[in-house]
């Protein structure tokens, strides 16, 4: 199932049913008074739930090590989609993954039917839900009967209030990665819990196929990474096809390697920005797009001098790698999924409609996306052969000699009593002391 369907099933079937069960589970609640404490020593289980995006799941990476440093004696679940599933098993802090496969109604069912029993007979501590749209992601929170359910709410809270025993506002101007660490907060994650990414395991193994492959192609020396692709959730992050030819030709032209990438169904999109590469400069242009496992594209990313990609999933992906990296931001603000560090050049030329990727279901421009054809070839390729230039430098004396004079106070994540801020808890899960 493509992003659209799973949206659209999404809305049609599951948000009624949320909502049709919601006051059935707010009664209940306060019927059963059970125990929503969130003491370290009793927790045994815990599931995090992330179903759809490699990039989000990465962003969590913080919160997986908070919740294992806050809860040493639990089992960390993961629940994704099976596409996830290589992905997940590869961070650190992770201790299971359960997968729902997607690949048809039949199957998606069946494997929630079969995840749910599991997480029944688990006695569920806690189920942090990182979806925030999702109604489907609501249902398996109530469904599994964790006894504390963690959520996110953005313009209004009542359909979840009742399902979930603990809210948090998903602010999309704030840190993904703080956010998710917020929503911690309410499970007792301390207030100064690292959110630096962490890091994704790659096989020896996995690297020797890669080179194996390389070599069939013929690719000598060092490359760069080039990822001209966007998930279908929302295309308009994609920047310009004319634009990615036009700047891997002239990269090409300065002597280096470039190294295309992609899945199986991008791979004929990928393969059409070659059509405008002059046939001599060809030789430095190798498409691996759809002919690499997951495994071997985090070897891929791993081994690059540099990494040009639109914001999506391999952009994550170089970011846990600490690779040397050029964004291409537009419909969503670089602050919110972005990061920043001595050898990440973010690209932003916001319009009036920016940010509109979490604001809006279809995006104003319909498809033309201004702010990403904002961002010139030659602004992006300048911009690639600084980060290789500055590689060779000092990443502490670079940091240095190009800060932007800002000043940003820290960010406050307390109230003045030290409770997480925008936190909403449900009714029956506040009881007074001794009770």
């Amino acid at each position: 199932m493509t992003f659209r369907h799973r949206i659209l099933l999404d809305r049609l079937l599951a948000v009624p049913l949320a909502v049709t069960i919601n006051s059935l589970v707010r009664l209940l609640g306060k019927i059963l008074r059970r125990n929503h404490s969130f003491n370290p020593e009793t927790t045994r289980e815990i599931v995090v739930c992330k179903l759809v995006g490699m990039g989000s799941i990465l962003q969590a990476t913080p919160l997986f090590r908070a919740l294992k440093r806050q809860f040493p004696q639990a089992r960390l679940t993961v629940l994704t989609l099976q596409a996830n599933a290589s992905l997940v098993s590869r961070l650190d802090g992770v201790d299971e993954t359960l997968c729902l496969d997607d690949s048809g109604t039949l199957s998606m069912l069946w494997t929630t039917v079969m995840v749910l029993g599991k997480l029944i007979v688990r006695h569920v501590d806690h189920f942090c839900d990182l979806e925030v749209y999702s109604g489907f992601s609501c249902l398996l929170s109530v469904f599994s009967l964790a006894r504390n359910r963690l959520g996110f709410y953005r313009h209004s809270n009542r359909f979840k209030k009742g399902i979930y025993t603990q809210l948090v506002y998903f602010n999309t101007r704030m840190p993904v990665r703080r956010l998710y660490l917020q929503l911690g907060r309410t499970a007792g994650v301390s207030s100064d819990a690292i959110d630096s990414l962490g890091s994704i395991r790659v096989e020896s193994s996995e690297r020797i196929a890669l080179q194996k492959k390389l070599a069939d192609m013929a690719l000598q020396g060092p490359y760069l990474l080039v990822n001209p692709n966007a998930s279908d959730l929302l295309i308009e992050r994609r920047w310009p096809k004319r634009y990615f030819s036009e700047s891997i030709r002239r990269i090409a032209e300065k002597g280096h390697n470039v190294v295309l990438v992609g899945s199986k169904s991008e791979a004929v999109y990928v393969g059409s920005l070659l059509e405008d590469i002059p046939h001599p400069l060809q030789s430095r242009v190798f498409n691996t797009a759809g002919l690499l496992s997951l495994g071997e594209l985090f070897a891929l990313i791993e081994g690059a001098m540099c990494v040009l990609t639109n914001d999506t999933g391999p952009m994550h992906m170089a970011f846990a790698l600490r690779k040397p990296i050029v964004c291409l931001f537009g419909p969503c603000d670089p602050g919110h999924y972005g990061l920043d560090g001595p050898k990440i050049v973010t690209l932003y030329a916001p319009v009036s409609c920016s940010p509109c990727i979490h604001e809006v279901d279809e995006p104003p421009c319909h498809g033309h996306n201004v702010c990403m054809q904002r961002l010139s070839p030659q602004l992006v390729i300048d911009s690639v052969f600084s980060v290789l230039d500055r590689d060779q430098q000092n990443p502490a004396t670079w940091s240095q000699a190009n800060g932007n004079g800002s000043i940003r106070l820290p960010l406050q994540w307390d109230n003045e009593c030290g409770k997480p801020l925008g936190t909403v808890i449900r009714e029956s899960s506040v009881y007074p002391p001794g009770s």
